[in-house]
């Protein structure tokens, strides 16, 4: 019998919320192993080599769903032994030491903590011990004493195990100035401590985080996260069937298959055409059978989720230079091309645009030159740059039906677009004041 309430909730789920379901990535999860070997085994002679990971890629690639895999699978031990803490911070703690210290230490096991140094009285490590006890006896502590990693480090060398700290940050597009000097700690590792700082951000991040002091990663140490192999895609869909003990006997229609396909294996649309399947299995008439689905149903459903969460990528911006933002996307879609390039195919139809009347809209703002107008296609998730080298990187378009999508908006007809059901694009939903992808 299936489970109808489950499948309920599963879909009411926000296109933004994290799937209960992952699948795939595993290269990610062998090279977090790596690094954490790496760290374990160097920590004990206190030479902490630099171990930054960096994982990009444009808004729906699963960045946030991995970095919650990251800190499941060490509490289950499955990311090395002994097992690593893994915290999800906050980008605004880097901004603190004395935050980032207290975040960090609050994630330690205290019981520990507290028995060792109690017995030991190490100095330095009083400081934060005070504080966290504290923590724990009251809900909110009160201008609390500074603590620097020194303090840190006296305390996480009192314990008798001290395993790596995976020290995980999303949105690191977000990061401010404060931040420079402690991203620069971290990267270099000097601190002592066995962090592996863990970075996920939209497709510049890593120019950002240059930009910002930090040294460039090893290569092989930054990712850029996209759409998912076709089997994972797959496994995905068919995890969700099993999981709610869907009834999929004397089934014409191969749903795994067709869910990968329509939803380019972008984990953001596999998540809301499975939030689509399951809302119709719930209808009275299906009842959780498989074979009972309508595949219309479920194409008008998933186009209303997909067509939503790219509603929340066309910002103002956006929509006022609609067809500029059509013409770039027809020219990198055909031609994928340097982050150079780009800005160039900006400039020149900015310019060419007062003397052609086919190219309203293709006007840059006026408080943007070309690199930041390119910059923002990146935050919307319209472009991602793609590093292929030490240097050379190459920009295209992770989703190729948000780009189908904004060329039909900017007057553009491109090539059809495989789909569970052609319909028309709906104009976009007004805009929100609390825009989640809006970058300060």
């Amino acid at each position: 019998m299936a489970d109808i309430e489950g499948l309920k909730r599963f879909s009411h789920l926000k296109e933004r919320d994290r799937s209960p379901f992952f699948v795939g990535r595993d290269l990610y999860f062998d090279d977090i192993k790596m690094a954490c070997a790496a760290v374990e085994s160097l920590h004990q002679g206190e030479c902490i080599t630099s171990e930054t990971r960096l994982f990009y890629g444009a808004p729906g690639a699963g960045k946030t769903s991995l970095l919650h895999e990251f800190e499941k699978r060490a509490r289950c031990g499955e990311l090395g032994t002994p097992k690593p803490y893994a915290i999800n911070v906050h980008h605004a703690r880097l901004n603190s030491e004395k935050d980032l210290i207290i975040e960090i230490a609050q994630h330690l096991d205290k019981a520990e903590v507290f028995r060792t140094i109690e017995q030991e009285q190490v100095g330095m490590g009083m400081n934060i011990l005070n504080i966290l006890k504290g923590s724990i006896q009251t809900s909110q502590i009160l201008n609390p004493p500074e603590v620097t990693f020194s303090h840190l480090k006296a305390l996480y060398n009192a314990a008798q195990h001290q395993p790596p700290i995976l020290l995980c940050v999303d949105e690191i597009q977000n990061i401010k100035p404060a931040a420079d000097e402690m991203l620069g700690l971290l990267h270099q590792g000097n601190h002592g401590l066995p962090i592996i700082p863990i970075y996920a951000g939209l497709g510049n991040s890593l120019n950002m985080l240059m930009s910002h002091g930090v040294s460039r990663p090893v290569s092989s140490y930054v990712h850029s996260v996209g759409a998912l192999a076709k089997d994972d895609a797959q496994k995905c869909v068919s995890t969700m069937l099993k999981a709610f003990d869907v009834d999929c006997t004397n089934v014409d229609d191969d749903w795994p298959a067709i869910l990968a396909e329509c939803s380019d294996r972008w984990p953001q649309h596999l998540h809301n055409g499975m939030r689509a399947l399951a809302k119709d299995l719930t209808r009275p008439d299906v009842n959780g059978v498989l074979r009972n689905v309508s595949l219309t149903n479920v194409s008008n459903i998933e186009r209303a989720f997909r067509n939503e969460a790219y509603s929340w990528r066309i910002s103002e911006t956006i929509d006022k230079t609609k067809h500029l933002v059509a013409k770039v996307m027809q020219q990198v879609t055909a031609h994928p091309c340097g982050i150079d390039e780009v800005e160039s195919i900006v400039l020149a139809l900015d310019q060419q645009a007062p003397h052609d009347p086919a190219l309203r809209s293709a006007s840059l703002p006026e408080e943007m030159n070309a690199s930041e107008y390119v910059n923002h296609m990146i935050h919307r998730g319209l472009l991602q740059k793609f590093t292929t080298g030490e240097i050379n990187s190459v920009v295209t378009c992770p989703t190729p039906s948000f780009a189908t999508y904004v060329m039909q908006r900017g007057g553009i007809d491109p090539e059809p677009q495989e789909d569970l059901q052609p319909s028309d694009l709906p104009e976009p939903i007004p805009f929100e004041d609390a825009d989640p992808y809006k970058i300060p």
